[in-house]
């Protein structure tokens, strides 16, 4: 176990860092880190504000919705409950659903996301399956609680988050950003030496020093005598020190992990990849979702449908043409003969154009 999977369980040791001789002032909250804050945020904001739609067997939409899919936790809107949801995800690498409510049918119509330190649990001896879970501390029916995972790497159903995967990065990252917030209130400071003639005993250079600092913070000039002169040095500028460097590749690589293009997190893309338009870069960014989050989501939520239905989320608002688009998407599909005109009235809630008359046509 990872010290960042230790450090959420609050079984981790702040002076002892996977063997490595870290300071204990370096083991901070890994979610507190800016890049990964924006990059939860980011996901977390995209996935809630798609609407969940159950599908029969022939992929249609139902004409009925189940409640479970409008509004999966009566106490709260759906986007609130998908967002808990995928914090859940990228912070502990599970996320655990418990039924509440059943319909006359049998199958779910609410549930809600429970936080995963509430949740305790046992493995079979094979350590495939639960043989329990509790939620604070109550025993839980099995078959009302589902614990989603986010990267199954073995035999077990539990899963881990892709930032405790790389946990040596974000500790040289944290460590990076401790530096720069420090780098120009002592290392950007020009350094400087007082030199003299002859050799000052340790009072009198100390008793020099203090006087040349005094004069410094009460910003009025020194009086340097005695053959006392003053040199200065250039200091390490933040380029120089790559420090600069360092972020932005640490900032990038957290971005690959989490699966969001680094344009969107505004940091370096360290790629010769480019994209005409902000919606292609989204278009890019909902690849990823549709393979990693919202895949494992729909996954769970089609759980609890009946047999044959699927659970599949409407994603066209992040990808949805402007006006001036769209009009060329209609012509250019009226032309080609894919849609009729009260077709594109209808989708854009026109009535349909009134045929003529059919005396009329043959005059």
């Amino acid at each position: 176990m990872s010290w960042l999977s230790r450090l959420l369980r609050g079984e981790s040791d702040p002076s002892v860092l996977l063997g490595d001789t870290w300071a204990a002032s370096d083991l901070q909250d890994p979610f507190g880190l800016p890049i990964v804050v924006a990059a939860r945020q980011l996901i977390a904001d995209t996935v809630s504000q798609f609407p969940i739609v159950a599908y029969d067997s022939e992929g249609q939409p139902l004409e009925q919705q189940p409640a479970l899919m409008r509004r999966p936790n009566p106490g709260e809107p759906a986007g609130d409950t998908f967002e808990r949801i995928v914090n859940g995800l990228t912070r502990n690498g599970n996320a655990t659903l418990r039924v509440t409510a059943t319909g006359s049918n049998g199958y779910p119509i609410a549930l809600e996301y429970v936080a995963w330190d509430r949740v305790d649990y046992e493995l079979t001896d094979t350590g495939t399956r639960f043989r329990w879970i509790t939620i604070d501390d109550r025993p839980q029916d099995l078959r009302l609680v589902q614990i989603v995972p986010f990267i199954l790497d073995g035999d077990s159903p539990v899963g881990v988050s892709p930032l405790t995967e790389i946990d040596h990065a974000l500790v040289k990252l944290n460590r990076a950003l401790e530096f720069s917030a420090t780098y120009y209130g002592a290392a950007a400071v020009p350094p400087y030496a007082l030199i003299s003639d002859v050799r000052l005993g340790d009072d009198k250079a100390a008793q020099l020093m203090a006087a040349w600092q005094a004069a410094r913070a009460e910003s009025r000039p020194a009086v340097l005598s005695g053959g006392l002169s003053l040199e200065t040095y250039k200091p390490t500028s933040a380029a120089d020190a790559l420090v600069m460097d360092a972020i932005g590749y640490l900032d990038a690589t957290v971005a690959r992990v989490m699966q969001c293009p680094p344009s969107l997190l505004n940091t370096v893309a360290q790629s010769s990849l480019t994209y005409s338009t902000t919606r292609d870069e989204y278009r890019r960014f909902l690849l990823s979702l549709n393979a990693s989050y919202l895949s494992r989501l729909e996954a769970a939520f089609g759980n609890y449908l009946p047999r044959g239905q699927t659970a599949r989320f409407d994603t066209s608002s992040l990808t949805r043409l402007d006006e001036t688009e769209q009009l060329a998407y209609d012509i250019d599909a009226i032309a080609a003969g894919l849609l009729t005109i009260d077709e594109v009235r209808a989708r854009r809630g026109l009535t349909p154009l009134t045929s003529a008359p059919e005396t009329e046509q043959i005059r």
